[in-house]
């Protein structure tokens, strides 16, 4: 509901400071009751205390149990013992003892509480100890009292301590001293491990001592089972009598704990709990007539909003005794719905669907003992109203109207359907009912007679419930499904002289569901949208500035309602609670105390405040009455924890990876995830157990969500196919006073897949540079073989062109050449003619020479001796000639230039031939015939076959090859 704000408004309960009065409390505290159904487990819960998280334990018959506020968990021990106590130390343990077993439970790195046991540790024949009563940690100790044996776990040791008589019988924690009772030798301080006994405790054999607690400076309270109270100074142990001492002998006290507002709590195995103050008178009483399950109470604890646990014989009961509202209700003897209280005559008369009941009203009442109801015998059926006029309580029932007197009904009309009794302050002397069909006048002549009835006030036939008087006599009923009507009496009030009906037309927002009221003596029209007050002289409706300042505009106004002390209740939205007005004036300051934790239980339409004092004012419900003490202090600023109870993986059946325990111990960036889980159900709670009912959650998933949800009452919420990446589910929790709780974060990462990860992207990105410059690379290399396929191409096509050009050319030079050729060809023919002609001539003329000089040698014989000389002179000149044809070296020149280097060639084939060889050779290329050859040679036919033969051996043919042929090959 938005509101401006132009004033001050607070949000905790107001505190009056016309007139302090001691606070009181009347009816029964509301009452939340869990039963085995509830929290599956064992009935009986033998020990309670609050984890540091804001979770209730509980040492229970089936194990250890756990409360949230949403969900109960149990964790049994190995033996599946009872689990009569517990303790919690700062490490996150928790110490626990069963029968024959005591261990701690510790959190693992999933939040999953796993028992380690300690029993290994205890002497094998101290190890049938039975249960342990009370587990206590001192000075980095810690011992776990069982009635046999209590034993000290220091260091990873045990160290046990007998009692003195044979057995213990309980054991305390009192001002950082552990005190042990012995059965039979009395009170025990244990330092260490040693036993040292208190003056004057052995006054209590057989005895058991219940508890004892911190009383003042010097003394404590010590509260025995069957012998009442005692007070313990440093030197002497003293009865207390006091006005709660009867009913805890009678009762047998079981268990006990000092409050924080210095009361004592006693819970008794007869008749429930006794709430004593510090002088030892009952303050309270809760038993199973004031809404407990039953009257055996075995433990109890006050938990941080300062409400009681109470751990039951069979059960859980939260009582929520800080609250400023108590209950009145068929436990108090009364039945049905409230719609009507008054006090009168030191009796509080309460008004039901049933009936009207009463109590005697004291302001000393002790709560739960004294206030027992009772009806009024003739007062049977509904009642509607209780109105005080004058001297006379009138009640307005269902089947008429009656004064109040001495405990009873003294009816004075039988008109069916009295809603309401109002005196006209226009006509003193008179008054009008408001009844199922209309309005009725009565009178009264003197202020001690009776009222009388004058007439029904024809023409107006509608139910008049809400009706109201304007300061000139007019009346104003409002009925919710016809409108908003003004009827002006006439002046001998004899009829009804004008009825005007307003809706829509008359400036109000809407034509039903007007209510109207008298605050400050100014009629209030409230309606679906903001409030109105009337303008007479314009006959029309204008919005309340002042009250829609507070609501706002189109605020839903069902009610708003001034009560006996100023103050103005109202039904807003789905608001409930009061306007307090600090000062004098209508509007200066204010205060704003919401009230939604009964709103819920409010008879919607018929809602009644009655406000006796200051600190007494009644409320109607749908089961009977509440009662408000405005001058409880209630701390409004609790501060209140969120938890987040288990994370799950839901991808593949339902995996938990974080059950609850030490979120806070986890590391910043959470839990991680693979890929494939990305599906997760959050179950979350929020340990703050006034109205439970009425706590709202919202949540986020900051990476996935934009913004926080709306308030919702789910405990529990689902995401599925969460990419990858960083999230923080983070969840909050509002109050039924509208306070929020801590926000509670818890992150985690959903790791990518392989190739998503760090490093494949570092793959990617650099195979990504790869390929780039790969491309590049390739579309650098395909542009260049694209240019060198190009100029390929074009050189090929030049190499055609040059091609086809050379192969013109060459052709020509071919033609060129084949005319060179032939031309050399014609002129080697012509030189190998001239070479063949110049041998032949050569070998004629060395044949002629050589026939010559043969003819000579034989005319040498033959001549005379003075020829001789002559002859021989001749023959000379003819051997000269020979030897100057024989100029070999000539001839190679000549013979090289006509068979291209033929001697050249031959010489690096055959380098092992002779000259007479080589000769030889080119005598055969020149296709001489042996015959021409031996005179070139200047040997025989003969000798040139053999010559043949030895150069066919040195060419290394065989007989088959031919020799001119080889040698013309070269």
């Amino acid at each position: 509901m938005e509101k401006t704000r132009f004033f001050v408004i607070l949000v905790c309960l107001f505190i009056s400071t016309l007139c302090p009065a001691q606070s009181q409390y009347f009816g029964s505290p509301p009452v939340t009751s869990f039963s085995r159904t509830d929290y599956h487990a064992g009935t009986q819960n033998w020990y309670i205390q609050q984890g540091e998280s804001g979770i209730i334990y509980f040492g229970n018959n089936k194990g250890l149990l756990e409360f949230d506020g949403v969900n109960w968990r149990t964790f049994e021990l190995p033996n599946r013992t009872i689990v009569r106590s517990f303790a919690f130390a700062e490490s996150g343990k928790i110490y626990i003892g069963g029968q024959d077993e005591i261990g701690y439970l510790e959190p693992d790195e999933h939040g999953k509480n796993i028992y380690v046991s300690l029993t290994h540790l205890i002497p094998e024949s101290q190890k049938s100890f039975e249960d342990i009563w009370q587990i206590f940690l001192k000075s980095g100790s810690i011992y776990f009292c069982s009635r046999n044996a209590v034993f000290r776990f220091r260091e990873d040791q045990i160290t046990v301590i007998n009692p003195e008589g044979g057995e213990f019988e309980n054991f305390f924690f009192l001002n950082d001293q552990l005190v042990f009772q012995d059965k039979t030798a009395g009170l025990f301080t244990c330092n260490d491990t040693q036993l040292n006994p208190i003056s004057g405790g052995n006054i209590f054999p057989n005895q058991r001592i219940v508890s004892i607690l911190p009383y003042n400076s010097e003394q404590s309270l010590i509260i025995t089972a069957t012998e009442g109270l005692f007070l313990m100074g440093q030197s002497e142990i003293t009865p207390w009598e006091t006005a709660s001492t009867d009913f805890l002998i009678n009762n047998q006290a079981y268990c006990a704990i000092k409050l924080s507002d210095e009361n004592y709590a006693i819970g008794t195995t007869q008749d429930g709990l006794l709430i004593m103050d510090p002088a030892g008178n009952p303050v309270r009483f809760l038993n199973k007539t004031r809404g407990l399950q039953n009257n055996t109470i075995l433990s109890i604890c006050q938990d941080r909003q300062q409400n009681l646990w109470l751990g039951l014989d069979n059960g859980v009961d939260y009582a929520e005794i800080n609250s400023p509202f108590s209950v009145i209700q068929s436990e108090s003897g009364i039945e049905g719905t409230g719609y009507a209280a008054y006090i009168h005559d030191k009796k509080l008369y309460l008004g039901t669907n049933q009936g009207l009941y009463y109590t005697e009203w004291d302001n000393n009442i002790i709560s739960g003992k004294s206030e027992k109801f009772k009806p009024v015998g003739n007062a049977i059926g509904q009642v509607w109203n209780i109105n005080h006029l004058g001297e006379d309580v009138i009640i307005c029932q269902h089947k008429g109207a009656g004064f109040l007197e001495n405990d009873k009904i003294r009816p004075f009309s039988k008109i069916e359907g009295a809603w309401k009794f109002m005196e006209l302050k226009a006509y003193p002397g008179y008054a009008i009912e408001g009844t199922y069909f209309g309005l009725n006048l009565y009178s009264k002549s003197t202020p001690d007679s009776d009222w009388k009835f004058i007439k029904h006030l024809d023409g107006f036939t509608e139910s008049a419930r809400v009706i109201e008087q304007d300061s000139e006599g007019n009346i104003w009923v409002s009925h919710a499904y016809k409108g908003l009507y003004k009827i002006e009496l006439s002046p001998d009030l004899e009829t009804i002289q004008k009825i005007n009906f307003y809706n829509k037309d008359h400036g109000l927002p809407v034509d039903l569901f007007i209510n109207v009221v008298k605050i400050r003596n100014e009629l209030v029209f409230t309606t679906p949208k903001g409030v109105y007050k009337y303008e007479k002289e314009q006959d029309r409706f204008i919005p309340h500035q002042e009250f829609n300042e507070i609501f706002g505009e189109d605020a839903n106004i069902h009610r708003l309602l001034e009560d006996e002390l100023g103050n103005i209740w109202f039904s807003v939205d789905s608001d409930f609670g009061l306007i307090k007005v600090r000062e004098k004036g209508v509007f200066n300051k204010l205060e704003l105390v919401y009230f939604n934790q009964i709103q819920e239980d409010l008879v919607d339409g018929f809602e009644h405040v009655y406000a006796h004092d200051q600190n007494n004012i009644f409320i109607g419900t749908e089961k009977g009455f509440v009662h408000y003490n405005p001058l409880h202090d209630k701390n409004f600023d609790f501060v209140f924890e969120m938890l987040i109870r288990k994370v799950s993986s839901i991808t593949e059946g339902d995996s938990v990876v974080f059950w609850g325990n030490r979120l806070e111990s986890m590391a910043p960036e959470g839990m991680g995830f693979n890929h494939h889980q990305n599906d997760f159900r959050f179950a979350y709670a929020v340990p703050y157990y006034e109205k439970i009912d009425q706590v709202r959650y919202r949540y986020m998933l900051q990476g996935f969500d934009n913004d926080w949800s709306e308030w919702t009452s789910k405990t529990e919420k689902e995401y599925t196919n969460l990419g990858t990446g960083d999230y923080q589910f983070k969840v909050q929790a509002r109050n039924t006073y509208n306070q929020l709780s801590s926000e509670k974060v818890f992150s985690f990462t959903i790791y990518p897949p392989w190739y998503y990860s760090i490093y494949a992207k570092i793959f990617y990105f650099l195979l990504g540079i790869g390929s780039f410059l790969g491309l590049l690379q390739y579309i650098s290399k395909r542009d260049e073989k694209n240019t060198l396929a190009l100029m390929e191409e074009q050189a090929k096509t030049l190499q055609q062109k040059e091609a086809e050009f050379k192969k013109e050319v060459e052709k020509s030079e071919d033609e060129i050449i084949q005319l060179r050729n032939e031309k050399l060809q014609s002129d080697i023919n012509l030189k190998n003619s001239q070479l063949a002609s110049a041998t032949m001539h050569l070998v004629q003329k060395s044949e002629i020479l050589m026939k010559i000089k043969g003819d000579l040698a034989n005319l040498l014989k033959e001549v005379p001796k003075d020829s001789r000389r002559k002859i021989e002179l001749i023959s000379r000149t003819i051997d000269a000639d020979i030897r100057l044809d024989n100029n070999w070296e000539q001839f190679e020149i000549y013979f090289d230039q006509v068979h291209e280097n033929f001697f050249k060639r031959l010489r690096q084939q055959y380098p092992d031939l002779t000259p007479k060889d080589q000769k030889l050779c080119a005598y055969l290329r020149m296709n001489l015939s042996t015959k021409e050859i031996a005179p070139l040679l200047n040997i025989s036919v003969r000798g040139v076959e053999i010559s043949r033969y030895r150069l066919r051996k040195k060419l290394n043919l065989d007989s088959e090859t031919n020799l001119v042929a080889t040698i013309l090959d070269l």
